[in-house]
Order: C-alpha cells, then sequence, then structure tokens
C-alpha cells in the first residue's frame, strides 16, 4: 500500500492483508539498501494470524519517494510520524542490522507505543568499513558486491534458499541496485555515525529479544553481545550457521523465534 508520511509517498507491503489499526501492530524494518521484499515470508506468517503488518520502504528505498534520510535518528522520527499517520497501536518491532539501530531510537524514546522489540543481527553500533562507503559512493556494483559478499553465509552464496530456483545473492543485488541513487551509502554513512545506542538500549523498557548469527562477517557476535549486556533483561538466541541475513537464510527457526517471542508478549485476539 500507499501512505503519505510528512508530504512524501510512502510505500509499505502488509502481508496480504488489509492495514487494520484496531489490531495489535507488528512493524519489520529492513537493513542498509535493503527494503520491503527482505522480510516477505515472517510478514505474512503474522499478518495471516490476526496481526496487521507494515512493512515500509525507508525514504529513497525501491517504492518510497526519496530522498533518503541520513540519520539514524532522523530514521526513528520518521517512523513515528509513519506510526501517527496509520493510528497504529501495540507495536512489536521486528529489525534488521540498521533496522536495529532505528528501532533503538524508536523504542527508547516512543516508549507508551511499543509492546516488544526483536534485534536481529546488530550491535549498539554498526561502524562501516570505509572502503565500503568510498565504493558505495563512487563505484555502486562494487559496494553492491562487497554487501552480498559479506552479508550471506554459506545458505546464501550455494543458493539454498528457502524458495525453490530463487537466489538470495541475486535477488539482494536487484534490491539495492533498485534504489533511488545514493541510497546504500545514506545508509551505510548513518550507520557509521550513529553513537547513541548504549543510552538508548539502557532506556528501553519493554520485553527485548536479540537473534544473532553465529557465522556473520558484517555484524559479528561480539558486537551483538554488548548489545545484549546493554539491554534490560534480553532474550537472547544464537543461530550458529547463519550469516548476517537471518531472516532469509534461516527462515523457520527465526519464524519460530519471533512467534513464540511476540505471541507472548503483544498478543492478538
Amino acid at each position: 500500500m500507499y501512505f503519505d508520511v510528512n508530504g512524501k509517498r510512502i510505500f509499505a507491503t502488509t502481508g496480504g492483508k488489509k492495514f487494520d489499526n484496531s489490531l495489535p501492530t507488528v512493524i519489520f524494518l529492513h537493513g542498509s539498501g535493503l527494503d520491503h521484499t527482505f522480510w516477505g515470508l515472517h510478514s505474512r506468517f503474522f499478518a495471516f494470524r490476526k496481526y496487521s503488518v507494515l512493512v515500509p520502504d525507508f525514504p529513497g528505498h525501491t517504492h518510497s519517494e526519496g530522498p533518503p534520510l541520513t540519520s539514524i535518528e532522523s530514521m526513528a522520527d520518521w517512523l513515528n510520524d509513519a506510526v501517527e499517520s496509520l493510528c497504529a497501536r501495540d507495536i512489536s518491532i521486528v529489525a534488521h542490522s540498521q533496522g536495529c539501530l532505528v528501532a533503538l531510537e524508536f523504542a527508547s524514546r516512543f516508549k507508551d507505543r511499543v509492546k516488544s522489540v526483536s534485534f536481529v543481527a546488530s550491535g549498539l553500533a554498526t561502524p562501516v568499513n570505509s572502503a565500503l562507503i568510498d565504493a558505495a559512493e563512487n563505484n555502486p556494483e562494487a559496494a553492491i558486491a562487497m554487501m552480498v559478499g559479506w552479508g550471506f553465509g554459506s545458505a546464501g552464496h550455494l543458493h539454498q534458499g528457502p524458495v525453490p530456483g530463487n537466489s538470495m545473492v541475486a535477488a539482494g543485488r536487484k534490491i539495492m541496485r533498485s534504489n533511488v541513487p545514493g541510497a546504500l551509502a545514506a545508509d551505510l554513512k548513518a550507520c557509521n555515525a550513529y553513537s547513541n545506542g548504549k543510552t538508548a538500549a539502557a532506556a528501553i523498557d519493554c520485553p527485548v529479544q536479540v537473534i544473532l548469527a553465529g557465522k556473520d562477517r558484517m555484524a559479528p557476535r561480539k558486537a551483538g553481545m554488548e548489545l545484549v549486556e546493554h539491554l534490560h533483561n534480553p532474550e537472547l538466541h544464537i543461530i550458529q550457521e547463519s550469516g548476517h541475513m537471518i531472516p532469509q537464510e534461516a527462515p523457520d527457526e527465526s519464524r519460530l523465534l519471533l512467534r513464540n517471542f511476540i505471541f507472548s508478549n503483544n498478543p492478538s485476539g
């Protein structure tokens, strides 16, 4: 569906069901250079179990009008404006990578809206290799190759995805190419500049879940465990054989973890 946020046209998928703000809402946030398609399997699962689902393309990504936002803080403000425009309530946030930084800011500052947060494959901060930022600005194809090369574990590179005949690596390249020019660079620079993670994590008082990957080369376990240490009583899971793209590489296991956590902390019906 399309809706307006601050005078800009924004696209979001709703899991195959009409968005209904009388139901608890699950919001899925994508990572750098990605879009709504990253959460296709998970969003549909919740939409058909009495939740309203919102999977937005951040500004400047795929179907959402640009320009891309340039800081994690502004992305959290934008998310709050989106929530207000739809009158969404009882929100569970599920976030991946860069989306986790946005979730940290949003959940720490707009507490009355949030019932739970699930952080997938991230830490308190996401420092970005300077060569990757330079490539994103000056040689986008090289940057995309780096992102998919580092981001996927063996399942992605061996084309062992959940959808027969579909390559996760090829899909990742296609999505990143579809973004407004400069969106990947803007995302990476916003991640690299973000420094409020410790303060934000300490301020979150709703139930939190952290799902990490045992073979993550973009958000190593050390960074994820630092996030765990600064949250209040988080539920921690490590999917040992997955790379950074957990929802795509381990969809069944991650969906089960999300289901149990959200059903318990933000029940619907």
